[in-house]
């Protein structure tokens, strides 16, 4: 088996992996909003590089070709269709319209319309040499031209969605410690890997494309072996876009509840929009502080903050106000606090297995109760039992 053939095999994977994941992201009913955007990349993908294979066959007339090259066009909205995807899985509640959206979808289709320029490549150049004085050479310059300011375009694209992925990223995460206690499975660790997988991608293509233009490779130069690599890393980027794509909901789920406002108050500026004064502030933070210590809410290893404004009678955002400025602490930070006492005083006073006592005070994971030992004590469990 040559190098070619096992290009092939991997861009048919690569088809297949696609169309199957897109499907099935298509035909969920729940939260729409957020596959469809996953299912466009995933299709896209797959229209474009069946196509393109389809083309290489001998006798295919050009226009398949042609076909396959206007549908990889489609590819350039990838990096924003991905950001879409992030930013539905990290919004909570209802999604909100994209402010500015033509800022998007206008640079969108002038970098498509720069790649669709080489549409018009006269077919009867493909396998021919170009003589000097033929006339279609200026012509040919400016889609030369063009296709590299597509190009261009679409890498500064990539980095610049791949920024505003990693801004929704971490402004996600900060949230998640608001609202939950335990983020293990909420945190989209795999978006960040693939982040990561597209960054080295595009900054090992640049410098392929650079030693090219240097000289220091030429054209021809491991060409066999950089499409297969380049086909490998594809069909694994997809592969891991479409399975997780498919396993993972929307992390900041709310809970529906009555939250009725309260009567307009001065307070402190950070929550000059709040209807809620120091006084009701501090009961709310009595009431929190009841029912860690005395109802023990944070043995709940599904404990969320919804959970605790419900038990406490008073609205969720009202108590994520009372931890802050009456706590001075984030509701991740107070349950985790909670949990981390009472596996204290369980360590130094049962024989209990140190992952009992961990699933007993509310950790769903080993490593997520050493994790907040460590953090709280600078020790593990073990080094208390010592």
């Amino acid at each position: 088996m040559n190098f070619a053939s096992v290009d092939t095999a991997l861009n048919v994977a690569t088809v297949a992996v696609c169309l199957f994941c897109a499907n099935l992201l298509l035909l969920r009913r729940r939260d729409p909003g957020v596959y469809l955007p996953l299912a466009l990349i995933l299709l896209f993908k797959a229209l474009a590089t069946g196509v393109l294979e389809l083309s290489e066959v001998q006798g295919m007339p050009v226009w398949v070709a042609r076909l396959g090259l206007l549908l990889a066009g489609l590819e350039v909205a990838s990096p924003f269709l991905f950001w879409l995807y992030v930013r539905g899985l990290t919004s909570e509640g209802d999604l909100i319209r994209i402010p500015k959206l033509r800022r998007h979808i206008l640079p969108i289709i002038a970098v498509v319309l720069c790649f669709w320029s080489a549409l018009f490549f006269p077919a009867d150049l493909i396998e021919a040499d170009l003589a000097e004085d033929d006339p279609r050479i200026p012509g040919l310059l400016v889609m030369a031209l063009l296709v590299l300011v597509g190009d261009v375009s679409f890498k500064i694209m990539i980095a610049s969605y791949t920024y505003l992925t990693v801004r929704r990223l971490i402004a996600y995460q900060a949230r998640l410690k608001d609202v939950f206690a335990s983020t293990e499975n909420k945190e989209l660790t795999w978006i960040w890997a693939i982040l990561v997988s597209a960054a080295l991608y595009l900054v090992l293509n640049v410098l392929h494309s650079v030693s090219i233009f240097v000289g220091a490779l030429g054209e021809t130069d491991f060409e066999a072996e950089a499409l297969v690599l380049n086909s490998l890393a594809l069909l694994a980027l997809f592969w891991v876009l479409g399975i997780w794509g498919l396993r993972q909901r929307p992390g900041l789920v709310r809970e529906m509840q009555d939250e009725r406002p309260l009567p307009e108050t001065p307070v402190e500026p950070k929550y000059e929009k709040s209807a809620l004064d120091d006084a009701r502030a501090q009961r709310i933070a009595e009431k929190i502080d009841a029912a860690m210590s005395q109802d023990m809410l944070y043995r709940d290893p599904n404990l969320s903050l919804w959970d605790l404004a419900k038990h406490v009678g008073a609205n969720s955002h009202y108590v994520s106000q009372a931890l802050n400025t009456q706590l001075n602490k984030s509701f991740f930070d107070l349950v985790n606090g909670w949990r981390v006492k009472d596996a204290i005083q369980q360590l130094t006073t049962s024989d209990e297995t140190i992952l009992v006592i961990a699933y007993d005070v509310g950790f769903n994971s080993r490593s997520a109760f050493y994790k907040a030992f460590k953090r709280e004590t600078g020790k593990t469990p073990s080094d208390l039992r010592k």
